[in-house]
């Protein structure tokens, strides 16, 4: 907060909160921890069967229906359109001469998910200040470093895919990060900043291998609705810790 805590305008408007929250007659909250929370430093109990007054409710968010695993056909529609997006032209660079970027045509004609396909990982920003991107983009150095050492092995190693990443949105700091990521010299790596329609976001976590959030709460009480969209979808999600 601006003010900071001890500004009188948060001070009243805690203490009336703290007043008036506590005589509600029912109490929503999105995650157990938040819960947790109003019980240990608002005083708010759980509901008994003989008091229904002031009763504390977790209701977990939940992804939209649209929000869902695609099959292979309906990744190969969409990467297949996606990689005429001028945005996407670093990825465009993983498809190995495919008309997609994960899934090729048989010889029979059938879609199949390419044998040495690029893992696709996905993150959704606001581009603020409450994202630290640099974790991840350091993660990615890392990783590039240690998959080309890899891959150049001669003898019995496993060697590690590439990696596809796209982050999605808008926001003021996009294009500091995005001069930063111009700036890297990657190998097995390629990374892409886009603006995608709201069509197409839900589809695009649907084909992801990996969902990444970078986002930070001052509270870390609240789950972030990315995370909920992404787990919706069926993909796995890395992100800072959070109780559910």
């Amino acid at each position: 907060m601006k003010l900071g805590p001890r500004h009188p305008i948060v001070v009243l408007a805690q203490r009336f909160e703290r007043f008036f929250g506590a005589n509600a007659y029912a109490h929503l909250c999105v995650t157990d921890a938040m819960a947790a929370d109003l019980q240990r430093s608002w005083g708010i109990r759980r509901p008994s069967c003989d008091k229904l007054w002031g009763q504390l409710v977790v209701l977990h968010d939940k992804a939209p229906r649209h929000f869902r695993r695609l099959g292979v056909e309906e990744i190969h529609q969409l990467w297949k359109r996606l990689l005429s997006d001028s945005q996407l032209e670093p990825l465009r660079q993983l498809s190995a001469g495919n008309e997609s970027l994960l899934t090729c045509r048989s010889s029979d004609g059938t879609i199949e998910m390419r044998k040495y396909r690029p893992m696709l990982i996905v993150s959704s920003t606001s581009w603020t200040a409450d994202e630290d991107f640099s974790i991840l983009l350091s993660a990615l150095k890392l990783y590039d470093v240690k998959a080309a050492s890899r891959n150049a092995c001669s003898g019995d190693c496993v060697t590690l895919p590439p990696l596809a990443v796209l982050i999605t949105g808008k926001g003021p700091l996009r294009e500091h990060y995005e001069q930063e990521i111009s700036q890297m010299e990657l190998q097995q790596v390629r990374i892409a900043t886009a603006w995608l329609s709201a069509e197409d976001y839900p589809l695009l976590l649907g084909s992801a291998d990996l969902g990444v959030s970078m986002h930070t709460s001052s509270s870390g009480l609240d789950l972030p609705m990315k995370v909920v969209d992404m787990l919706g979808c069926g993909t796995p999600v890395c992100a800072f810790r959070f109780s559910w």
